[in-house]
């Protein structure tokens, strides 16, 4: 068993915990008027709703061309996420209206998933689940038995009222690590992660990997911490530590890269 020290929570934080943008969130889940237009904030668009149209072209020419989905098909799949929030919608090269840069990650995502998974994926937990929007574009695509949501208390709450609002049609169930909510489920099929876990403190990474990585059958997680472990100031476990770490644990390159030194770490199954 990989042990954990003790944590003082308040020493160690994610990016994501720096005040601002998990009370923007929190705001957002209670006040009609900024739930309407969250997604614009300058709060909100430094840790999410920054796909670049760039980034955005290459999603789409992998769904399109790897997946062979048709632009129809694409908006239809997307359309939960095109208008809640006010997102930005970009005109990209070959399409006829505008889109959600967003969205189309969250897209390529799970095409990618459901190439490992196939159309049954279990039990779902993801780390670091924004506003739930990588959940509602995998409900559409995969059968998923159950859905875990762990994130800051804060950001919870506006997961809820997100995914309240779309057709979502999982069972969920939505949670911070501190709670106490391993009595309802404490081991899943599969586990997400776009780049939250890699922006987690070491110490809270340990709580995870004990509670969650390590009770997981497979996992697919988006890594912005590079090979030695850190973002920016944060310090975190190595490549090499966790590939030690996971059970039949593999990297491999993020695709599109949308940053140096970014890769996909996966673990469990034929990985």
């Amino acid at each position: 068993m990989f042990k954990t020290k003790s944590v003082n929570y308040k020493e160690c934080k994610s990016v994501s915990d720096n005040g601002e943008y998990p009370e923007l969130a929190l705001k957002a889940a209670l006040d009609p008027v900024t739930f309407s237009v969250f997604r614009r904030h300058h709060n909100y668009t430094r840790i999410l709703e920054h796909v670049s149209r760039k980034e955005g072209e290459q999603y789409l020419n992998i769904i399109r061309r790897e997946y062979k989905m048709k632009d129809d098909e694409i908006f239809q799949i997307l359309k939960p996420l095109m208008k809640v929030g006010n997102p930005k919608l970009l005109r990209l090269k070959g399409l006829s209206n505008k889109i959600s840069t967003t969205g189309l990650r969250y897209l390529k995502i799970a095409l990618d998933i459901k190439k490992i998974t196939g159309r049954n994926i279990g039990n779902v937990v993801e780390i670091g689940c924004g506003y739930g929007g990588q959940a509602i574009i995998l409900d559409q695509l995969i059968k998923i038995e159950s859905y875990t949501f762990y994130d800051l208390w804060q950001v919870n709450l506006l997961i809820k009222r997100f995914i309240e609002d779309s057709n979502f049609s999982t069972t969920y169930t939505i949670s911070t690590i501190k709670e106490d909510s391993f009595k309802c489920r404490n081991s899943w099929d599969f586990c997400i992660s776009n780049y939250a876990f890699s922006e987690l403190p070491k110490a809270i990474q340990e709580i995870y990997i004990n509670k969650i990585l390590n009770k997981t059958k497979k996992g697919f997680m988006l890594m912005n911490s590079g090979v030695s472990g850190k973002f920016g100031k944060i310090k975190n476990h190595s490549q090499k530590e966790l590939l030690n770490i996971l059970r039949n644990a593999s990297i491999y390159n993020e695709i599109p890269l949308t940053h140096i030194n970014n890769y996909l770490l996966t673990w469990g199954g034929d990985n």
